[in-house]
């Protein structure tokens, strides 16, 4: 109970600290370039649920009755407490929602889909960030603490600033409390903030790169006085990608918070308001670029695996039956432009059946790795070896007659006869089956041939070779 009540007293704090650095930057009446409270919000409630609604409620409390303070309205403080706890509930309510959207999906995914969690964040920041502002907006005309006309020069840059504040600082505070709360990235989809330990001076320089761009960026548009010259900050979106395209997510949360703070204050510093609007932007779209970035490696894994899944069978490693029909197709129209021979053989495991009823199906799948990996090391490295179906295989040789793949075939039956069963003294034999291609045939033709000789192959007795007639 005790804990339960400093945490909440931290999250208070920390939220009015963070509300009262935000209005530091404000360019307009309660519009910030950005604003970090907001990214507090959501990942609070990401993390806390409903647990922290009147933790957060009493923040927006405080905070109106602070702004009441610093604009000097004179509102009466009964007024204020209904304007703060409306307010409270405009800014809670559209991030508790948006939270809760986030997180069902979430722990749908488990830990996987990577791709679709930056997507739901990022469609769920905004349209949260936007009823927040737009409510906020009504609740400071109602309240009188704006001109009724204001919502239409207010709710942008509000939006803008709060969608910010949670695309670029949400994810950095899920980190922090992912160290409190190991248990969160069970539902993360895939995105870990795990701290990895290792030499981090790769990540150093590129942050250093980042940091100095961006300031020559600023300087350029303060000393420039040219409007153009503030757009010079969206290049930074490549730097960025490269940082969400090799380091951890921690990492990328890392450098978004910095680039983001230091633009943030930069812009009053060196006195670009009248470029609020458009450092707005960068922030979003680079840092929303940035998330996007980190999909990429996990893309690639699993187009990776898909296109193994594909062209691989799945226990023996060698071509499946189809990715075996495309590259011979592709082969033989190249020995027909080359004029070059090219043969095929068949061959099957002898007696596999036995050995799936003496020893299991376990040791029957052992048997094909062992006879792929036998098969394997004797060809060479343009031919192709696929599984055709069960316990038969078809090797592709190119470049090869019909009397070098009788060679070929021979130095693999006398290599598997040498072979054991892992852990039986069990003996192997292969019956082969070979034929050459004919020009302009169709590959299964010659299969039909070459599976044809295999079967002449095991009515002589098996463990033997058989050619076409």
């Amino acid at each position: 109970m005790l804990q339960t009540i400093i945490r909440s007293l931290i999250l208070v704090v920390v939220w009015i600290l963070l509300w009262r650095i935000a209005a530091v930057m404000e360019y307009g009446p309660h519009a910030s370039i950005w604003f970090p409270p907001a990214g507090l919000t959501f990942a609070a409630f990401l993390v806390m649920s409903w647990r922290a609604f009147p933790v957060i409620l009493i923040a927006g409390v405080v905070t109106t009755f602070w702004v009441s303070e610093l604009y000097g309205d004179g509102t009466p403080a009964k007024e204020l407490l209904t304007t703060g706890v409306l307010f409270g509930f405009a800014h809670t309510l559209p991030y508790f929602l948006g939270a809760w959207l986030l997180r069902s999906k979430l722990t749908r995914l488990g830990s996987y889909g990577l791709a679709s969690t930056i997507m739901t964040f990022l469609g769920v920041a905004a349209l949260s960030s936007f009823c927040a502002a737009w409510l906020g907006t009504e609740v400071m005309i109602s309240g009188k603490l704006l001109e009724a006309d204001a919502i239409w020069y207010t709710w942008l840059p509000w939006w803008i600033g709060d969608m910010s504040g949670v695309i670029v600082l949400s994810p950095i505070f899920i980190a922090l409390m992912s160290w409190r709360y190991p248990q969160l990235e069970h539902w993360l989809g895939g995105l870990s903030f795990t701290v990895k330990t290792g030499n981090q001076s790769s990540f150093l320089w590129k942050l250093l790169l980042i940091l100095a761009l961006l300031s020559l960026s600023l300087i350029l548009t303060a000393t420039a006085n040219k409007d153009e010259a503030a757009f010079s900050i969206f290049f930074l979106i490549l730097p960025l990608l490269w940082v969400s395209y090799t380091e951890s997510p921690l990492n990328t949360a890392i450098s978004l918070a910095l680039f983001s703070t230091i633009t943030a204050f930069s812009v009053g510093i060196l006195g670009l308001m009248d470029y609020a609007i458009v450092y707005q932007f960068a922030v979003t779209i680079i840092a929303a670029s940035a998330w996007f970035g980190l999909t990429v490696p996990t893309l690639m894994a699993h187009n990776e695996l898909l296109t193994r899944q594909v062209s691989e069978d799945g226990l023996t490693k060698t071509a499946s039956r189809e990715h075996f029909m495309q590259s011979a197709d592709a082969l033989m129209n190249l020995g027909k432009r080359q004029n070059k021979p090219l043969s095929l053989i068949m061959f099957d495991v002898d007696e596999f059946k036995k050995i799936n009823d003496s020893y299991g199906h376990v040791a029957g799948d052992c048997a094909l790795v062992q006879v792929t990996n036998i098969v394997t090391s004797v060809l060479r490295s343009s031919d192709l070896l696929g599984r055709f179906g069960g316990d038969e295989f078809m090797i592709l040789l190119p470049e090869s007659s019909l009397q070098f793949a009788e060679e070929t075939a021979e130095r693999l039956r006398m290599e598997i006869s040498r072979a054991r069963l892992e852990g039986t003294n069990h003996a192997f034999s292969c019956s082969f089956g070979v034929a050459e291609v004919v020009p302009d045939e169709h590959i299964m033709a010659t299969i039909d041939r070459a599976d044809k000789a295999l079967l002449v192959a095991k009515k002589r007795g098996k463990n033997c070779i058989a050619r076409e007639n």
